[in-house]
């Protein structure tokens, strides 16, 4: 999703910025066919994805129940990052599997994903599709600004960018999930001592002792 998404964003604010001024411009076909190119990957490829990774369907549903689930403490946590990262003595509270900003990154995308693609169809297929396009890009600048936030975590905050890897292969390293995901970790490796061991939930498998399934 990641892939296809920033294609679009990239391709909509050259069509926007660049050739709504004048749509005359040359090149303008390209940029649009790359915009819708990108589009549809976006919908296929999570389908394709899901239905290739159907084993792991509780993970997903793991996921999604917990991206949703709040507590105070994920409150608490909003409220003291910004003083966090300016103070090492602010101590912000132990997460989940997913911090309060991912959950917010996580709960958006949910909530969005349906009306991008209806709303971008919508005005694939018909002139008359202004209310369409107000919202489309309405949400897509309100995504500008998450993405930027979560590029800027995933490949240039020392501290987060490690778990980058979960993105590509599951696993994320052990000390990394210990200290960005406490509280999950202690429920669900904590006891967990050996060099090669699979819980008996596969959400919670292990692939090796360097690194926990994420």
């Amino acid at each position: 999703m990641a892939i296809p998404f920033l294609v679009c964003l990239t391709t909509a604010l050259v069509l926007v910025i660049h050739y709504n001024p004048d749509p005359t411009r040359p090149y303008r076909a390209v940029f649009a066919a790359t915009h819708r190119i990108a589009a549809i990957a976006f919908v296929v490829l999570p389908i394709l994805a899901t239905i290739i990774s159907k084993g792991d369907f509780r993970i997903h549903f793991y996921n999604i129940r917990q991206a949703w689930l709040w507590t105070l403490q994920d409150l608490k946590w909003l409220l003291l990052l910004g003083l966090a990262s300016i103070s090492k003595r602010i101590t912000l509270p132990e997460q989940g599997k997913f911090n309060a900003a991912e959950k917010i990154n996580f709960m958006y995308l949910m909530s969005t994903y349906t009306l991008y693609v209806l709303s971008g169809v919508y005005i694939w297929v018909t002139d008359a599709a202004f209310v369409a396009w107000v919202a489309h890009c309405l949400m897509a600048t309100l995504s500008f600004f998450l993405i930027l936030g979560h590029i800027y975590m995933a490949t240039i905050n020392a501290g987060s960018r490690i778990g980058l890897s979960g993105m590509f292969s599951g696993y994320v390293d052990r000390h990394w999930a210990k200290h960005h995901c406490t509280k999950w970790f202690r429920e669900h490796f904590e006891d967990d001592h050996s060099p090669i061991s699979v819980a008996t939930d596969k959400k919670n498998s292990i692939k090796s002792h360097a690194e926990t399934r994420y």
